[in-house]
């Protein structure tokens, strides 16, 4: 009786664990695709600031001729 209820135990146990780690990876992957995103659209960002800025120093040059 005691090593049904220890298997059964175990049972449940590798069940739940099993499911605890399923539900982890789930959220690192949501975690992981939106930082993707983030990342993203700060490479987005970062672009068109270096192009604004270049572009204030063009006129700069321009402006001193």
């Amino acid at each position: 009786m005691a090593q049904d209820f220890e298997q059964l135990f175990k049972d449940q146990l590798g069940k739940i664990s099993s499911k605890l780690q399923e539900i982890a990876r789930e959220a690192v992957k949501d975690d992981f695709t939106k930082l993707q995103h983030e990342v993203t659209e700060l490479r987005t960002r970062l672009a068109r600031l270096e192009q604004e800025r270049a572009q204030a120093a063009a006129d700069s040059l321009e402006s001193s001729f």
